[in-house]
This record gives structure tokens, sequence and C-alpha cells, in this order.
């Protein structure tokens, strides 16, 4: 089923919207469209959206003008996630980005994964059933390698809910500076832990990232780390309530 949230996305190129289109349309019925900069300022002063997707090459104005502009205090979009749509930043770049108000950044070609992994992240209808589910498959697939025993899957989550985003920033900053050798041994280390408690999901995104490592894709390497930390966000979303179901 299509959720009733908006998406405006503003790229200057026919081909990328159009592909942007057909990614997005089969998750939301309302999209908006825009070919440059002036148009889409237009659009995004007029109207507010759950999600905003802005390549940062447009004619007349930026990506990074616009952010300026609709993220002022008194913007109808100041609350919206804005996403920076690219084909030429650099990995050390997307912390600038985010400094200066964007939500995340997204690196041609994007992957439908990806896109879907920000619809869940950011979108307020479509994601409490993907998330109420991935509590109870994180807790279930716990339970099951600790034989029921609550205690003991606690103590492990915790750990975890440590350690996961730590060893994330690691491998985002190893990444930043090209030392493939430690984002390796990282991500390896991560990949362990995520294996060993059964957490399916993530282990296939940290599986992807080790294999691009090892084989110096570097084409991949950024998406599949994306793809990783989006699904490290995801269960720390889910930590209250797995911490919940433990306890009761």
């Amino acid at each position: 089923a299509k959720d009733p949230f908006s998406i405006f996305i503003a790229d200057d190129n026919e081909i990328n919207r159009l592909l942007l289109q057909s990614q997005l349309e089969t998750h939301c019925n309302n999209l908006t469209l825009a070919g440059d900069g002036k148009v889409a300022l237009d659009y995004l002063q007029k109207n507010k959206y759950d999600l905003i997707l802005l390549d940062l090459h447009m004619p007349y104005l930026s990506g990074r003008d616009l952010i300026k502009i609709i993220k002022k205090a008194d913007a109808i979009n100041k609350d919206s996630p804005v996403v920076a749509i690219t084909a030429h930043t650099q990995r050390h770049q997307r912390q600038s980005l985010i400094d200066i108000g964007f939500d995340e950044c997204l690196i041609k070609p994007i992957l439908q994964e990806e896109l879907t992994t920000i619809l869940n992240l950011w979108l307020p209808t479509s994601s409490q059933a993907n998330l109420d589910q991935h509590n109870y498959s994180y807790t279930s697939a716990m339970l099951e390698k600790t034989a029921g025993n609550k205690e003991l899957a606690s103590t492990l989550f915790y750990k975890l809910f440590s350690e996961l985003p730590t060893q994330t920033q690691i491998i985002e900053n190893a990444l930043a500076i090209n030392d493939l050798k430690l984002a390796k041994q990282i991500t390896h280390k991560l990949h362990g832990s995520v294996s060993f408690c059964g957490f399916t999901e993530i282990q296939a995104k940290v599986n992807d990232l080790e294999t691009s490592l090892i084989v110096n894709d570097h084409q991949s390497i950024q998406s599949h780390f994306v793809a990783v930390r989006n699904k490290i966000i995801d269960f720390m979303k889910s930590r209250t309530t797995i911490l919940d179901e433990l306890t009761h």
C-alpha cells in the first residue's frame, strides 16, 4: 500500500528525475518534481513536504543555496528532512552537507534499497510497521541465540547498543581518509557481532560492505557503507522497545 505522504524532488537531469520518480512512486502517490533551483524554491516556499530530495548542482539555485533558504526559522519546510543528491561528493564532504542543514547525502547512482532506507528512517507513516517488525526480529533472533535467557539477551543488547554506533563511526572516519585497512578491520569485527546475534538484515549489508572493501571496489564501498549505517540507525531506534520486550 502506498502511504499518503508527500515527497519533493529537484534535479536538473531529466533522466535522474524519471529514475527517482519510478523508484519512489511504488511507495508514494504524492510526488512533486522540479527541474531547476528557481522552480524548486517556488514549490518549497508554498508547500510543506514530508521528504525533500535536492540535487546539489542545478541552474539558478543549487541544493546548497536552497537548503539555506528552506531551513530558515520561519520557513514552511524548516522541519522537513532534506537529502542531498550528487554524483561528485567525496566521503569526507558528507559531514559538511549535514553541517549546513542536510539530513543525509545520496551519491548517484542511487540504489532502490538506499531510497527505501531513507523512507523508513524519515517518513511518518511508512516506518512504524516496519520498525515493529524489526523489533520483533531482533529480539526473537537474540533470544534464540541465548536459549530464551532474557537477562543474557539484555546484557548483549546493551553491549551492541554501545559498540555498533562506535564501530560505524570509526568505519566512516576511516573511509573519509581512505584508510581501507582500518575500515576493513572494523567492518570484519562488526560482521562478527551481527552474525553471532543472528541479525540477518544487518549482516547482509555488512557482508556487502566487507566484500567491497576486500576487493577494493571503490565505487560501491560508499553505497554499501550508507546501507550499513542506516541499518544501525534503524537498530538503535528500536532500543527502547527491545529492552521493554525483554523486561516484561
